[in-house]
């Protein structure tokens, strides 16, 4: 180890002057150099993350002199891998002043589950903008947060921890109190459960069913989820029915989301619940099938309320306006005919 011939220098010059015998020389140039080394550069730093390439330097006085030049991150990265080599007072030295056997144990468990945690207390959720880091930005100022954390960038941690699956063992180690504070593997998981699905309840228990117009909004009141106001429920309802989106998440909760009466296809539902009523409406109340081109069913009884406002002249007068409707013409074609409409399904 460098500066060895330093330290037998001085050893020579104690027994010159007639100072005690040192009787275990090793441990005496382990306490004077890598122990000192490490106890002075926590003093510094704050902590024992010292990176790979840190070297001592020398000629400072801060340092104590047998240390000078010592590549200290080569010898703690030494220290780690050859640990079960070392002598038991070394272990317990290191053990005293908090030395970091695995960096990924330091990572997770002093610094970003704490960090998860002081979040949630701030914010009531952990819906982690990638680039949050911990500086005089954040909410409530730097005072909310323990000094070992400042600088921290949580954000890209999370990102991380979702994109590449780092932390992967920590993550199914402490899964049950990720959950508790209401952190997702995936940001989808999380805007599903405390967001979307939320809304979706909220719309059956309103409108009494979940057949969302593509342009409906969320408003911005009571009894709608905060997380939600002015969120484009319809647009998402489009998007899960048409591309996919949250997959996942809907095949997690398909049973909750038959129990709302979530419409996975909107053709089928708007001709069951909106077409065929106000077709038998409209025989039942003039008689024939004779619909004006120009006819829209009226806001009051008897018609159904589902039908209120609904273009049926232009729908029995404008094949293009069937076209839609062409399965369901097809399929109902005897009730259709029993009523008087003799329509021709449009081909492919």
């Amino acid at each position: 180890m460098k500066n060895t011939s330093e330290l037998q220098q001085i050893r020579e010059q104690l027994d010159t002057i007639g100072f005690p015998p040192i009787r275990d020389w090793k441990r005496f140039q382990w306490e004077q150099m890598s122990l000192a080394a490490l106890i002075k550069y926590k003093e510094i730093e704050g902590d024992l993350l010292v990176p790979r390439k840190f070297v001592v330097p020398k000629e400072d006085e801060q340092w104590p002199r047998p240390t000078w030049g010592l590549k200290l991150g080569s010898h703690v990265n030494y220290l780690r891998q050859k640990r079960d080599r070392l002598i038991k007072y070394q272990i317990q030295n290191l053990d005293d002043i908090g030395f970091v056997w695995v960096v990924a144990d330091y990572n997770w468990d002093m610094v970003f589950m704490p960090a998860l945690r002081r979040y949630r207390d701030i914010y009531g959720h952990c819906d982690i903008p990638q680039n949050f880091v911990v500086s005089e930005d954040v909410k409530g100022g730097l005072e909310k947060w323990p000094k070992e954390l400042r600088g921290y960038r949580l954000g890209a941690t999370v990102n991380r921890i979702r994109a590449i699956s780092a932390y992967a063992e920590y993550v199914e180690r402490d899964r049950r109190e990720l959950e508790e504070l209401g952190f997702y593997l995936n940001s989808h998981d999380h805007k599903w459960t405390e967001t979307i699905l939320p809304a979706l309840k909220t719309y059956h228990c309103l409108y009494g069913a979940c057949n969302i117009d593509t342009l409906f909004s969320v408003p911005k009141e009571k009894p709608w989820p905060l997380s939600a106001w002015g969120l484009r429920l319809g647009f998402i309802a489009q998007n899960i029915r048409n591309r996919g989106d949250f997959f996942l998440q809907v095949a997690q909760d398909y049973d909750k989301l038959k129990e709302i009466g979530f419409v996975w296809n909107t053709a089928a539902s708007k001709w069951e619940t909106v077409v065929m009523p106000a077709l038998k409406t409209y025989v039942l109340e003039h008689g024939n099938t004779r619909i004006p081109a120009h006819f829209v069913v009226p806001c009051k009884d008897p018609w159904p309320k589902e039908s209120h406002g609904l273009k049926l002249g232009e729908l029995a007068t404008i094949a293009t306006r069937q076209e839609q409707f062409t399965d369901f013409i097809a399929i109902d074609r005897m009730q259709l005919e029993a009523l008087g409409f003799f329509w021709t399904p449009l081909g492919p």
